[in-house]
């Protein structure tokens, strides 16, 4: 027990590192936080891309880091980033890398190189032991920690069906599982059909570089619904909506639909008001029942992910010239089978149509996170009112049982959308890890 952590991070993407920077803000000493993760501290999932073609889709002045500066990236950017195309009519939008460069050297601010302790490994299992937790890492180890915050971020997709293949060597190719990196088009021949599977932001990523490759196969979308998030607008918050009282599932639908304006969702109008509707989404969102929450994600789940998860103008730019082309289609369905053989890919869907083609590309988001799925089994937490990841509550603590919480384990990202509503943004993510902080220090 000699060794035993003072307060261990589990994760190194942005959540983590901003639960760093602003832990060391508050004057949490260095030596007192233990990170484990196996990347770079601060890239992650979403900001290791070293692929110039994936970018940001929000523009400079959203990624709010420091409730008390919130231009402090676009500063940073305007300083340090050379990329002409990140200018658009609705701003900027900068490469995901260079953001990732950003994070990491915010951490760099604050502490000196090698101050904070990495260790290089992915966390198992995690269990309660004589009042401390007990970690088990990939690579056998076992850490004890007094305080652990969990920070793993979205964890990389998966097939969301079966995949067989009888060469898996010959086939790797073929079938790209988690195209996050950006490796996923490295050695594609220009004139090859191409499956994406999923039509939300991973998708438009995957077109904006072929486009960038100047690609001439076909490109097919394979999705429930014909449709990619819109464009992000020049848009601006004016006005504070008048929320009802005591709202229910359809009344807070209701009021939705009055306060949007008729009219194109690509337009600055209609995003403008829904980014005003967005400012206490996620206070209502606590306010409700589990039923309400489950009943209100049923209804309108997919439609409020779709405009949450607006895309980059240069994305969306890059699409329209595929569409232009009669090059690129949607396949309406879900894949419930893939198949590769030899170099070939064919997709089964659940309403019989097969698709095939060269290579195949999983755009269909997160996948499930087995440390979360652990803590649940092992009964050290209960399942948010999504069923997606474990409960927090309003402080970031897991929640143990309905009526008990720890007091010495808790979670920021976007697992905890489930109990907290609207985060997904780095900004709300920081503006999370702030607010840990700020308990942690004057705890």
């Amino acid at each position: 027990m000699s060794n035993i952590k003072e307060l261990a991070i589990i994760g190194d993407g942005f959540a983590a590192a901003v639960m760093v920077v602003h832990l060391l803000r508050r004057g949490i000493a260095p030596t007192a936080i233990t990170v484990i993760g196996s990347g770079a501290l601060g890239k992650g999932n979403a900001y290791g891309c070293d692929n110039l073609h994936f970018r940001l889709n929000i523009r400079e002045d959203l990624p709010i880091i420091f409730s008390n500066d919130p231009l402090h990236f676009s500063r940073w950017a305007k300083d340090n980033v050379n990329d002409p195309e990140a200018k658009t009519d609705a701003g900027y939008f900068y490469r995901r890398q260079d953001f990732g460069r950003y994070v990491f050297e915010l951490i760099s601010a604050e502490s000196k190189p090698d101050e904070i302790e990495q260790i290089k490994a992915k966390v198992v299992s995690l269990s309660s032991d004589d009042n401390s937790w007990k970690l088990v890492l990939d690579n056998q180890a076992v850490l004890r920690a007094k305080r652990v915050i969990i920070a793993t971020g979205n964890p990389p997709p998966t097939w969301p069906c079966v995949v067989t293949t009888p060469y898996p060597d010959l086939s790797a190719s073929c079938l790209v599982e988690n195209p996050w990196a950006g490796h996923g088009l490295v050695g594609v021949e220009a004139h090859e059909s191409i499956i994406l599977l999923g039509g939300g932001l991973t998708a438009l990523d995957a077109i904006n570089n072929l486009v960038e490759r100047k690609h001439l196969g076909q490109i097919y979308v394979i999705s429930p619904r014909a449709i990619f998030p819109p464009a992000q607008a020049n848009w601006e918050r004016k006005i504070q909506p008048v929320w009802p009282q005591n709202l229910s599932p359809a009344k807070f639908i209701r009021f939705m639909r009055d306060y949007l304006p008729s009219i194109s969702t690509a337009s600055t109008e209609w995003q403008s008001a829904w980014e005003e509707l967005r400012t206490n989404i996620s206070i209502i969102w606590q306010q409700f029942s589990v039923h309400q929450k489950r009943t209100l994600f049923k209804r309108v789940g997919w439609l409020w992910n779709l405009y949450r998860f607006r895309a980059s103008p240069q994305t969306i730019a890059a699409y329209e010239k595929l569409k232009s082309k009669n090059q690129i289609q949607f396949v309406l369905g879900r894949a419930i089978e893939i198949k590769c053989t030899d170099s070939r890919v064919r997709v089964r869907l659940g309403n019989g149509i097969n698709v095939e083609g060269d290579r195949i590309i999983n755009c269909t988001g997160v996948a499930s996170d087995p440390l979360l799925n652990q803590l649940i089994e092992n009964r050290l937490a209960i399942r948010d009112p999504l069923g997606h990841a474990i409960a927090v509550d309003a402080s970031f603590r897991v929640i143990r049982s309905p009526s008990d919480r720890w007091n010495s384990l808790w979670m920021i990202g976007p697992a905890t959308m489930g109990s907290l509503g609207d985060v997904i943004a780095a900004s709300a993510i920081a503006k999370q890890a702030e607010q840990l902080a700020g308990q942690i220090a004057g705890g």
